[in-house]
């Protein structure tokens, strides 16, 4: 499944915490000390590639178990291939319906059923409970998240009976104060979820009176206006989970008012027309999931279908087709939960 990191990094063309400057040739190799990443250098794209998933992690946050709300941070150690996710803290308060993003240093745990709190957690996150820094605009759920290397966006949702088309942001690193609503989505939706480009925030799928397929994009830094329908999935949806790799955005899973689906979707970035390609399943049907990734690898965490599920799924980069491997799961069964990674793609791929 993954590639173990090497004890013996003497192979290495450079082994240091910096990214080596200088005269590089194709195929030069970089062990990345700090991250302990691997790379080798793509002399077309004149960048480093990375070739050993290194240090990072995947956190689930909060959720519904059993029809009861919890705060449980539960944490996968990249990349992984096997057992269950360690319970390593939890929220400043039980939640469900939230989503999640992050910097390359914290992790960013937002809104809820019907509360409107945001919670912050120190990577590497292995004990102790996330500090509340901040609100929402207001309360909300069933909302999507994305982020740039600088700001964490809010997309869409509910509070009580009102759907929302907002686009909310905060500035990394964010410690205090209210998320500001800078924008809004081409049309009032929830049960959306998000991905990034290191250029695009994208919003998947989504219901109002009706189910959507809709993709809607902003630019980075995204700070007014409203976003752009720029495509569809492959089929109306809502409750997709969603991740990206540096080159592509999936869409996992979801539910049509009459199926569960296990559909994996892919756009190629920059996406900007068109609509997204069927490229293979998840191992099983399912909907409201958690979805994050590694460099190297795309995960699903928990999720519904008739009954709460814990499985733990993943794919390997750039997944084409096939059927998505379970690998493992959570502590328990839990859907409607949030996620977040540490994979920063901006420092990643110097």
């Amino acid at each position: 499944m993954g590639i173990k990191i090497p004890k013996n990094v003497k192979g290495y063309t450079f082994t240091q915490a910096q990214a080596p400057s200088g005269n590089k040739t194709g195929g030069d190799t970089w062990f990345d000390t700090t991250l302990e990443y691997g790379r080798v250098w793509d002399e077309n794209l004149q960048k480093w590639k990375v070739i050993i998933d290194g240090k990072g992690y995947g956190y689930s946050c909060g959720g519904d178990a059993n029809s009861t709300f919890i705060s449980t941070i539960e944490r996968i150690s990249f990349p992984f291939n096997s057992g269950t996710s360690t319970h390593v803290g939890n929220l400043s308060g039980t939640r469900s319906y939230n989503c999640g993003c992050n910097s390359s240093q914290y992790g960013y745990c937002m809104g809820g059923y019907i509360i409107s709190p945001i919670d912050r957690f120190t990577f590497p996150f292995d004990s102790g409970t996330s500090t509340h820094v901040g609100n929402l605009s207001g309360t909300r759920y069933s909302l999507g998240c994305c982020n740039s290397s600088q700001h964490g966006y809010i997309l869409g949702g509910q509070t009580g009976s009102n759907i929302l088309s907002n686009i909310e942001r905060i500035e990394f690193p964010f410690n205090s104060g209210t998320a500001d609503h800078i924008g809004d989505l081409s049309g009032t939706r929830y049960d959306v979820n998000g991905c990034n480009s290191s250029i695009h925030g994208y919003i998947m799928s989504g219901y109002t009176s009706a189910l959507f397929s809709t993709i809607d994009r902003f630019t980075f830094p995204f700070s007014s206006g409203t976003a752009n329908h720029i495509g569809d999935l492959s089929g109306s949806r809502l409750l997709c989970s969603c991740c990206n790799s540096s080159i592509h955005g999936y869409s996992m899973g979801g539910y049509n008012r009459s199926v569960f689906m296990s559909i994996l979707d892919r756009i190629t970035f920059p996406f900007d027309s068109g609509t997204a390609n069927y490229v293979g399943n998840l191992s099983r049907i399912l909907y409201n999931s958690g979805g994050c990734n590694s460099s190297q690898y795309g995960y699903c965490m928990g999720g519904y279908d008739t009954t709460y599920i814990s499985n733990i799924h993943n794919f390997a980069f750039p997944f084409d087709s096939g059927t998505a491997n379970y690998v493992g799961n959570l502590s328990g069964s839990k859907h409607a939960l949030a996620s977040v990674d540490t994979t920063d793609f901006n420092g990643l791929f110097d």
